[in-house]
């Protein structure tokens, strides 16, 4: 989803970062990564004047970092079986 930044809405001015920091943030290995995560509706693009590229806002990254960690902290590691899965 891509929206322009409206302070009335918004709140207060946050920093914009580039797809491909937010990427580096997050620990992927590129920025189409971040560009799914938009598609899918987990982050909001925003586009600036006088600027061509997306950005998205960095407390947005931020915060869907700590759910991504927060959400493997509290995943159990299973016991699995030995061996290899049979077909049938």
């Amino acid at each position: 989803m891509i929206s322009k930044y409206d302070p009335k809405k918004d709140g207060p001015l946050d920093r914009f970062i580039k797809l491909t920091d937010a990427a580096r943030i997050l620990d992927y290995a590129h920025y189409h990564s971040v560009v799914k995560m938009i598609k899918n509706g987990q982050l909001t693009a925003y586009l600036l004047p006088h600027v061509i590229r997306r950005r998205v806002l960095l407390s947005e990254v931020i915060k869907l970092k700590e759910l991504k960690k927060n959400k493997h902290s509290d995943v159990s590691v299973s016991k699995r079986s030995r061996g290899r899965p049979s077909k049938y």
